[in-house]
């Protein structure tokens, strides 16, 4: 890591979200499982042994995992809510992300306890399988009535890879595996839809790194990358490549005409087309790059002006963190972002589940 990288800084930052918040941020209370999340990738990619640090934490997660039976249906359902003041009895309030977020949160503290004594893999694959719509999409929560898909929620590439992530942390590994909970066939068939035709996924026809992330690591967790053509592979490769910022042969060309280039964000990554570059956006198109190519994805972009852009434009100096850009404030998000990007490069990550390589197989 580079002499620059603020370590320390970054730790203390990331730190202070464990504890106690400020009254300005009481909104993000239905947030407490994300919160932890971020915070926990960002100190153990940084080398914190969460395990040991926070080890009497852990039954504070234990609480928001929720099991639930609806009136009128035979079947359990489980998952996680994301604070336990939106636990409701009676009420369906587990979603996909926090239920993903709250398993990698676990991992990450080592609970194995969990996985094999607490979690009912059963009643938490049904919930996921009543979140998938008929398209083969998914919905992040059930309705509130009946265990079908939210009809006021959306339905995206975020949460088809939420749901085959959580699957295969429960031990889904083959098309067979995954199948005893969802239609494995649909859920591709719906993703190969948002293919763009400049590479990447998303909707409408635009593609975007985050969606393009989430769609090549749902195809990874199922085994199905062959299903997408070479053609489209390179397509996609040429699309995120493009997606880094330049300040040097004619794309300079841009400066004062384009109110989207900045060339002193050189280096970074943007999300789309004619959008400033974002810390975020770094970890989306390197994770992407390495499914694609993971032996090369260091070489075919710069890697090195990625980490100046990181280190010298996002990185907060004084209080640590990192911030979406050069003007804004650090922000928990963006530095757990950051922080995995560089961790990405180096080879400690996994880009799969954004955790490190140590904690999963």
């Amino acid at each position: 890591m580079s002499v620059g990288f603020e370590s320390i800084k970054h730790v203390k930052f990331l730190k202070r979200h464990l504890n106690m918040l400020p009254s300005s941020q009481q909104s993000h209370d239905v947030n407490r499982i994300a919160i932890i999340f971020y915070s926990m990738v960002g100190l153990s990619a940084l080398g914190v042994d969460c395990s040991r640090e926070y080890e009497s934490q852990i039954a504070y997660i234990y609480e928001h995992y929720v099991k639930l039976q609806i009136p009128g249906y035979d079947k359990t359902f489980s998952g996680f809510v994301g604070s336990l003041t939106v636990n409701v009895s009676n009420v369906p309030c587990i979603s996909l992300p926090n239920t993903l977020f709250a398993l990698l949160t676990l991992k990450i503290m080592r609970s194995d306890d969990f996985f094999y004594k607490h979690m009912d893999r059963q009643s938490l694959g049904n919930f996921i399988r009543k979140c998938q719509c008929s398209d083969g999409s998914f919905a992040s929560v059930i309705d509130m009535n009946k265990p079908v898909p939210s009809p006021v929620d959306s339905t995206d590439l975020r949460f088809c890879y939420i749901a085959t992530a959580i699957l295969s942390l429960i031990g889904c590994k083959t098309k067979e595996d995954f199948q005893e909970f969802i239609d494995v066939d649909r859920v591709i068939d719906y993703m190969m839809t948002k293919k763009c035709d400049a590479g990447g996924f998303g909707d409408y026809g635009e593609a975007h790194a985050g969606y393009t992330s989430c769609a090549l690591c749902a195809f990874k967790l199922l085994s199905s990358l062959d299903k997408l053509e070479v053609e489209f592979r390179e397509r996609t490769t040429d699309w995120l490549l493009y997606r880094q910022v330049s300040n040097s042969g004619t794309v300079l060309s841009q400066e004062g005409r384009n109110p989207y280039y900045d060339p002193e964000e050189n280096g970074g990554f943007q999300g789309r087309e004619n959008k400033f570059a974002d810390t975020c956006y770094a970890f989306w198109c390197l994770n992407s790059l390495k499914i694609l190519d993971e032996n090369e994805f260091n070489n075919v972009c710069r890697a090195g002006l990625v980490q100046d852009y990181l280190l010298t434009k996002t990185q907060n100096n004084l209080i640590g963190g990192f911030s979406k850009n050069d003007e804004d404030n650090p922000d928990l998000y963006h530095t757990c972002m950051g922080i995995a990007a560089l961790r990405l490069m180096n080879g400690f990550l996994n880009g799969l589940f954004c955790i490190p390589k140590q904690f999963v197989s």
